[in-house]
Order: structure tokens, then C-alpha cells, then sequence
């Protein structure tokens, strides 16, 4: 009977990481770009952040708007270590944002060939970059296409698109700016406040920060898990900025009337760190066996991956670790498990992410010191 049992669970294992690929939808990635001067800048200080912009579409006051994207860049501002005070105050952070109307022609095509792959990364993840190297790999892998030798039927049409772009500055009292940072991208969606908080941290990746902050977020009342679930992540796709794939919690069909947790999520209480850590985690870590790391864009790493944060959970800012699994499939990340892992585990996963930054370092520092 034991014999039976091991080799059913042998099966099962060999069912679920045999069906594990990396997905061949890739998130549409923004353009983004930093630059910074020669000045030092201390995660420790304290900022106020402005902000101002335009939704040309739209009419009428942006303040509400405005007041908005200032709460959520203050959140993404304060977990890299930084304090925000709107008197006594070291750093001015000033976002800018504008949203413009660009429909544009969607071309699409039935094409039946052999394919090769190409890539190419952008300036601000090129060669010799030295921070924000966990989104610097995921854009890298993002600019893979395919190429095709052959053509078939293609079609065309005009959409509806909205471009919109940010600017965060980061200057001192006298207005000297120490560093810059920019992006813009299409999406059919008006509202610039959809899918910012992946947005700002995909600009913030080269602030530097405090690695020992613990962001802090609410807890879930025990009772309305559903609800938070239903309400936040049911049939949701997230992009998180260390990954080049979407992200879904469950592939079960928004229109089921199950509403069911997936079984995935466990210390279901911590729901919105697991959402939160998606949505802004900086480095992710695929598998693979770490002497292959040598060439990080090798796509087979990219089948499994696992996420990693410690958060402040709760009234009562109770000190967890959060593991979150992914496996991939044709159309994105699927979680396998989500959970409050105990100091052993997170410390082996610190351990392994540790190589694996020390892999991207060694892999963009191309230039002789």
C-alpha cells in the first residue's frame, strides 16, 4: 500500500512539474528611464512629495486624482526607507503625470512557421548597470521576440488607446535635482490610477533603499476572506515589476459561482501582503541549478519562480515572511502556494536570491574597474 501511495505521489509531481512551462505571454512593459548626478542620497531622509498633472480626455479639477497617487507613492517611498514630512524635509519628490488619447492601428496576423528568438534591453538595463537588476532581467527577458520566416493573412484596426506618462524627481531644498525618473505606456484603460503602484516601483527599482524596512499592511478579518478575495483578485490579473508575465491567483472563470478561496492561499489573513509583494516585489527567483546562472536569460529558468518579503502584518505589526510560488503556463503565472513561512525557510530562500542577485551583478558588469 505504501508502495502504491509513493508511487501515486511520484505521478502526481512528475504531472504537475511536466506541465510547468514558461508562459509566451509576455506583459507589455513600459518605457522607463533613470538618470541620476554624482550626489550621494541617503534612503534615511525625509521627503515631501508634490505632485501634478492632466488627463487631457478628462475636465476639471485633478486634485482628488492627484491626492491619490501622492498616498500611493508615499507608501512606495517610505518602504525604501525614506520618511515623508511635508516641514522638515531633506528631499523634494515631485511626480508629474499626464494622460494623453492615442488610438492607434492593432495588426494582427496567422503565421505558421519555425520561429528563432532575438532580444534586445533598453539603456537604463544595458550593460553596466548596477541597481535594480531584478527588474533590469525581467525587461531583458520581456524584450525576447519571436521572429517568424514565414507570413500568413493579417488583419488591421483602429483602437482605442490612452498614453500615459510619468516623471519622478527627486531634488534637495535648493532645488538641485540628485536623480530621475521616467515612464510611459499605452493601455485601453483611461484611468492612470489602474496598475500605477507596478508602474511607480518599475521606476523606483533604481532609488536606492533600506533593505531592513518592513512595509506595513492591513490584515484580513477572518470573516471576510471571500469577500477581500472576490473584491481584489478573483479572474485579476497582476503584473509585478520583477516579472515579464502576468500573474492569476486561480484559473478558475470569474462568472463561477463558486467563490471559493483557492486552496493556494494560505494564512489566508495575510491576503494583501500577497497581493501587495506581487505587485512590487523588485527580485524574483527562478529555479534552475544556480551553476547555470552564469547566462540568467535563459528562458527555462523562468517556469517556476518564487517571491519573497517581510511585512509588518496587522494593528499589532507582527513581523512575517511571505513566500509566494508561481508556475508557469501558455498564458502567464498560476500561484501554487502562497503562506507565512517560518525564519528556516525564508532564511535558505534569502540564501539561494542572494546568489542570484550576485548572478545578474555578474552578469551586467561588463566593464573593467
Amino acid at each position: 500500500m505504501k508502495t502504491l501511495w509513493l508511487f501515486i505521489c511520484l505521478f502526481l509531481a512528475m504531472l504537475m512539474f511536466g506541465c510547468a512551462t514558461v508562459p509566451s505571454l509576455r506583459v507589455s512593459q513600459p518605457w522607463i528611464r533613470s538618470l541620476k548626478s554624482g550626489e550621494s542620497i541617503e534612503p534615511a531622509n525625509s521627503v515631501k512629495i508634490d505632485v501634478s498633472g492632466t488627463t487631457l480626455p478628462l475636465l476639471g479639477n485633478e486634485q482628488l486624482v492627484s491626492e491619490t497617487l501622492r498616498l500611493q507613492l508615499a507608501q512606495l517611498i517610505r518602504r525604501r526607507g525614506f520618511t515623508v514630512e511635508e516641514n522638515n524635509y531633506g528631499y523634494i519628490v515631485k511626480l508629474t503625470y499626464k494622460t494623453d488619447r492615442s488610438d492607434r492601428m492593432k495588426y494582427s496576423s496567422t503565421i505558421s512557421s519555425t520561429n528563432t528568438l532575438e532580444y534586445t534591453t533598453s539603456t537604463s538595463s544595458g550593460a553596466g548597470a548596477t541597481s535594480g537588476l531584478g527588474v533590469s532581467i525581467a525587461r531583458a527577458i520581456s524584450a525576447l521576440s519571436s521572429r517568424s520566416t514565414t507570413g500568413g493573412t493579417q488583419t488591421a484596426e483602429q483602437i482605442l488607446s490612452y498614453t500615459h506618462t510619468i516623471s519622478i524627481e527627486l531634488s534637495n531644498r535648493e532645488g538641485v535635482m540628485s536623480w530621475k525618473g521616467e515612464s510611459t505606456w499605452d493601455t485601453k484603460d483611461l484611468n492612470i490610477l489602474n496598475g500605477i503602484i507596478p508602474a511607480l516601483q518599475l521606476v523606483l527599482s533604481n532609488l536606492p533603499s533600506d533593505k531592513t524596512v518592513r512595509p506595513e499592511v492591513q490584515e484580513i478579518k477572518d470573516t471576510h476572506v471571500k469577500n477581500y478575495y472576490r473584491l481584489e483578485c478573483r479572474g485579476v490579473w497582476f503584473t509585478c515589476p520583477a516579472l515579464p508575465y502576468r500573474i492569476l491567483f486561480s484559473d478558475n472563470s470569474p462568472s463561477n459561482t463558486d467563490i471559493a478561496v483557492p486552496i493556494s492561499v494560505i494564512n489566508q489573513n495575510a491576503f494583501a501582503a500577497y497581493v501587495d509583494l506581487i505587485q512590487t516585489a523588485e527580485y524574483a527567483l527562478p529555479a534552475g541549478d544556480e551553476k547555470d546562472w552564469r547566462n540568467p536569460l535563459q528562458i527555462s529558468f523562468w517556469k517556476h519562480v518564487t517571491l519573497g518579503g517581510q511585512y509588518s502584518l496587522g494593528p499589532d505589526k507582527r513581523s512575517i515572511n511571505i513566500l509566494i510560488e508561481l508556475t508557469g503556463k501558455s498564458n502567464g503565472y498560476y500561484i501554487d502556494k502562497c503562506k507565512i513561512a517560518d525564519d528556516k525557510e525564508f532564511s535558505d530562500f534569502n540564501n539561494r536570491l542572494q546568489k542570484w542577485r550576485e548572478a545578474l551583478y555578474n552578469y551586467y558588469d561588463v566593464y573593467k574597474r
